[in-house]
């Protein structure tokens, strides 16, 4: 008797949350609708939920696919409001909304100096504009330049800077078909940049610095520190940085057009493999010590901690956190001798990460982050079971 297998729509019932999650996010970013006409529409189907769940449970059962379509049609509009909300162009407060040439920029540097061949390059957000007539509080960030000056040292991650000089519009190279660079930086609310000499901006005597941001920097410059002493070579410096921390700035730039050229460029970047060695690595330490108990509570903790840790301190990209998040269900799931479908795995961090940001469904990392893993789940068995081989270390192989 032949069994048919079970379909992943069935085999991890969170897919089917997925897709209008995500056809929500898409719907309302190309077709956009009046957010007072998604709240009624999304206050009205709760409604209807609840309404068709208190009748007879003979009803509930004969007409079940209505629940089913009220569900999946909340999920569409979460996906809807959430592209909505995000788009800081609708707040009055966004720098877009305020700005005007000649206004007083006070900003706060996002990230320490970063140096490029001729500047040094930092994100900040600006937190207020002093205009002509008023003061206004405001969100959002820019890109700055600094010109490489000496009084400079004084300027890092947490710096306040006053400066009027106006800022420019971040526009798209222009060339048909490109990368669209604008709308990338728009999904980060980065509208404008500015270069900066020395004579242009003040440094303002009080830092802010969020202690935990503080740390992970403070954690990436040491182990660069590291990296620089024990290896020898500016292009093997670079390039372990990059591999194993995702630091990019001393990575030699001939080495890089290379790795374009030949499309393997992606070896370079932080992903799932370097998560998923850290977590094998980290079974191995406890597996001697999985007979204590105090072991079997302390195990989840550290590996969580270290994964999460690693994945903040090499830049939270959208492969990296995808891994974070499918490991964190896995580490959960084992800690309650619970083991979970990939499948559901998958969905689940996929609408945890568009939950925390819906912009990350046009990010390539995360688009080919996810294509690939599927890939590997839906091809991997078929291909495997085409060869049947006797030696067991070929086999592992």
């Amino acid at each position: 008797m032949l069994f048919k297998p079970v379909p992943a729509w069935k085999e991890a019932p969170f897919l089917r949350l997925l897709v209008p999650f995500i056809l929500g996010i898409i719907v309302q970013w190309y077709l956009p609708v009046p957010f007072f006409l998604i709240l009624d529409i999304f206050i009205l189907l709760i409604i209807l939920l609840l309404l068709f769940n208190s009748i007879k449970i003979f009803f509930q059962f004969r007409y079940y696919w209505i629940n089913g379509i009220l569900i999946n049609s909340i999920i569409f509009f979460v996906g809807a409001i959430l592209i909505y909300t995000n788009d800081s162009t609708h707040s009055t407060d966004c720098i877009k909304n305020c700005y005007q040439d000649n206004d007083i920029i006070v900003a706060k540097l996002s990230e320490p100096l970063s140096e490029k061949e001729k500047t040094f390059k930092a994100e900040a957000s600006v937190t207020e504009i002093i205009g002509k007539k008023n003061e206004q509080d405001v969100k959002g960030s820019i890109i700055i330049y600094f010109q490489k000056d000496s009084s400079l040292s004084s300027v890092g991650y947490g710096s306040q800077i006053v400066f009027k000089k106006s800022l420019q519009l971040i526009k798209n190279a222009g060339n048909p078909e490109s990368f669209d660079y604008q709308r990338c930086c728009a999904f980060n609310n980065v509208y404008y940049q500015v270069f900066l000499k020395s004579k242009d901006f003040v440094v303002v005597n009080a830092k802010e610095e969020n202690p935990i941001t503080k740390f992970l920097f403070f954690a990436r410059s040491k182990t660069i520190a590291i990296f620089q002493k024990y290896i020898p070579g500016e292009k093997e410096k670079g390039f372990a940085e990059a591999l194993l921390i995702g630091y990019r700035d001393d990575l030699d730039k001939t080495l890089v057009q290379s790795y374009t050229n030949t499309g393997v460029v992606h070896i370079i970047a932080i992903s799932g493999m370097q998560l998923a060695f850290i977590y094998i690595f980290l079974l191995l330490v406890f597996k001697p010590f999985a007979k204590f108990r105090l072991i079997k509570i302390l195990r989840p903790i550290t590996i969580l901690a270290t994964l999460w840790l690693f994945s903040s301190m090499s830049g939270a990209s959208p492969s990296v956190l995808r891994a974070a998040v499918m490991l964190t269900c896995i580490v959960i799931g084992e800690s309650f001798l619970k083991r979970t479908s990939i499948y559901t795995n998958l969905a689940a961090s996929a609408f945890l990460l568009l939950c925390c940001n819906p912009y990350w469904l046009w990010d390539v990392g995360f688009q080919l982050s996810y294509s690939a893993v599927l890939s590997i789940v839906i091809f991997m068995k078929p291909i495997y079971n085409l060869f049947y081989i006797q030696n067991k270390i070929l086999d592992f192989i």
